[in-house]
């Protein structure tokens, strides 16, 4: 066989040689082609727009000519284009308002190609953005609209419209006087848009947040006594060069000692600290510069062992240095909202069992206040993976999690909000301890647990809230009330309560086919939570994104089953890259 294909390859040489020497010709070049293209078909008067153009065809000549209506660098009727395709519109709208823009090649003035470009009037918004107090002072924004005399816009708040009856996110006025709403919304961010009556198509936004504070206060450093809901954890949570915090969530007593109650993975590193680990405040990635520890304000006394307890619960308690630990439990921004800042208070020191619908704050080391409400309660067979060290993306192990409370918000916590008590926003009653999540989820330990979970190791006596009666996070109801409940709600995320036979019907519904549902590698969690249906209940089966999962039946004992689509869940803490003067995330709550 080899001797054969020689003797062919021999034989077509010739023929390769006479083809090319002979009166053949050779190949003629491909013909030249150009193409432009935009990034928009509309630009606004007086802004730019970057046109592409690409000459094909040849490879030692892609410049071009750039024409305006068939005018080389346009004027200032219908706009000028520079050398490099960079348009610039008129200051008032041509007559036709669409433009033609054409490039053409430089090596062969025959070729060329077109773009059509329409010139709008230009919409602009002041104030550019706006952060805000619930219930405080009107802002006045304006707009201006530039090449028309018709300068009259429409003013909405998150799509709505003057007078509309949902003022979830404040109220605007149809001359722009926005007025904000009583309560920090969910998502506490939104828009202020104001649309061109002469042309709806065009509009300018202006970003507007509710905040009682912020998040600056709880990553500050404070002077002793501090209070919680504020940045800390760990003095030796380093590795690398990387460090790693959290929230120090609340203050318990037992036995009549004080301790701050956190996360395990913020107090004891992951079932990796020791009893007697300093816990500063605050955490590490607030100091400056950053990994350099803050004042010690309590010690690591006992945490649940998150790879041995039969049935885990995130959390560890560190006795209070006397003196340093405002000793009345006072959580930042849980209390009266004065001069449009929420002030501390004490959370009240009665518990309260999670229910759908239930609308929750938490004050954190990274988003500061917020509020939102229950979606899942009794989530079972919940994976949180864990990281192996500090500023670590890798997952060291995971615990699977039983009877979980689980809230559906983008904006709810983030990174470094670990350990932070969720407190019904009502009575300002412990529901839960924050501890896990993705971007869409955030999870938490029923807080009754949690307290169960940790007892006096020689009298076994369970940790109490050191609080006060019971009061309403006003940044959170809008209602100053202290006597707890009574006041109007007006979280965004609000759900309609779901009576208690319903939930027993879809928790034994639950019950009855978990086994089944989790045998499946794709599924993260099994829980109950409100139905399509007003009142009804749902048994809700998380699913890992990107994997693809079994079938699910539309119902299991005649209750419907809906299906949530999540990343995996993380416990949250927050971990700077080294040197960092702005700690970075590295992983969610």
């Amino acid at each position: 066989m080899r001797s054969l294909c020689l003797f062919l390859l021999t034989a077509l040489i010739p023929l390769v040689l006479f083809s090319g020497c002979g009166g053949g010709g050779s190949t003629p070049p491909p013909p030249v082609t150009v193409t432009i293209s935009a990034p928009q078909p509309t630009v606004s008067v007086g802004s730019h727009l970057l046109f592409t153009a690409r000459v094909n065809g040849i490879t030692n000549n892609s410049a071009v000519i750039w024409q305006v209506d068939d005018m080389t660098g346009g004027n200032l009727t219908v706009g000028t284009i520079d050398t490099f395709g960079n348009y610039t519109a008129p200051a008032a709208i041509p007559n036709p308002a669409a433009v033609t823009v054409k490039a053409i090649a430089k090596v062969d003035m025959s070729k060329s190609a077109s773009a059509g470009i329409t010139v709008t009037v230009g919409v602009m918004v002041s104030p550019a953005s706006a952060l805000l107090p619930p219930g405080g002072i009107p802002e006045q924004f304006t707009a201006t609209v530039s090449g028309s005399s018709n300068m009259n816009v429409n003013w909405t708040v998150n799509g709505h419209a003057p007078g509309d009856p949902d003022t979830t996110f404040g109220t605007i006025s149809t001359t722009g006087l926005y007025t904000p709403p009583g309560a920090i919304p969910d998502p506490p961010e939104f828009n202020v848009t104001a649309t061109a009556q002469v042309d709806p198509t065009q509009s300018a936004n202006a970003p507007c947040t509710i905040s009682a504070g912020g998040p600056g206060v709880n990553q500050a450093a404070q002077t002793a006594p501090i209070k919680l809901g504020t940045s800390g954890g760990n003095a030796l949570d380093t590795s690398a060069g990387f460090c790693c915090s959290g929230t120090l969530g609340a203050l318990v007593t037992r036995n009549n000692i004080d301790f701050i109650l956190s996360n395990n993975h913020v107090l004891a590193k992951s079932d990796k600290g020791t009893a007697g680990d300093p816990i500063s405040q605050p955490g590490l990635v607030d100091t400056s510069p950053p990994c350099t520890r803050g004042q010690t304000v309590a010690n690591l006394s006992q945490f649940v062992n998150l790879q041995t307890a039969a049935m885990p619960e995130d959390a560890a308690l560190a006795q209070i240095v006397s003196g340093q630990v405002d000793t009345t439990g006072a959580i930042l921004q849980l209390g009266v909202v004065s001069n449009g800042l929420a002030q501390p208070a004490p959370p009240a020191n009665t518990t309260i069992p999670p229910a759908i619908g239930m609308a929750v704050a938490k004050s954190g080391r990274t988003t500061g206040l917020t509020c939102s409400t229950i979606a899942v309660i009794d989530l079972s067979n919940v994976q949180v993976d864990y990281s192996p060290s500090c500023g670590s993306n890798a997952t060291a192990f995971t615990v699977t999690y039983n009877n979980q409370i689980d809230i559906v918000s983008t904006s709810f916590s983030a990174p470094g909000d670990s350990g932070s008590l969720v407190v019904d926003s009502d009575t300002a009653q412990p529901v839960g301890l924050l501890f896990a999540g993705t971007s869409t989820d955030t999870v938490a330990n029923p807080i009754q647990d949690v307290l169960n979970d940790l007892p006096d190791p020689g009298n076994k006596a369970i940790p109490t809230f050191v609080g006060g009666a019971t009061h309403t996070v006003m940044a959170c109801t809008g209602n100053s009330s202290q006597g707890g409940g009574g006041g109007q709600n007006l979280t965004a995320a609000s759900v309609t309560p779901v009576a208690n036979e319903e939930v027993s019907r879809a928790r034994t519904a639950k019950n009855n086919h978990l086994a089944a549902l989790i045998a499946d590698p794709a599924v993260l969690g099994v829980g109950v939570g409100a139905g399509d249906d007003p009142g009804a209940a749902a048994v809700v089966v998380f699913v890992e994104k990107g994997k693809a999962h079994r079938p699910i039946p539309a119902t299991l004992d005649g209750v419907k089953t809906k299906i949530r689509t999540v990343e995996r869940f993380r416990a949250l803490g927050s971990c700077p890259a080294p040197g960092s003067a702005h700690p970075a995330a590295t992983s969610l709550p």
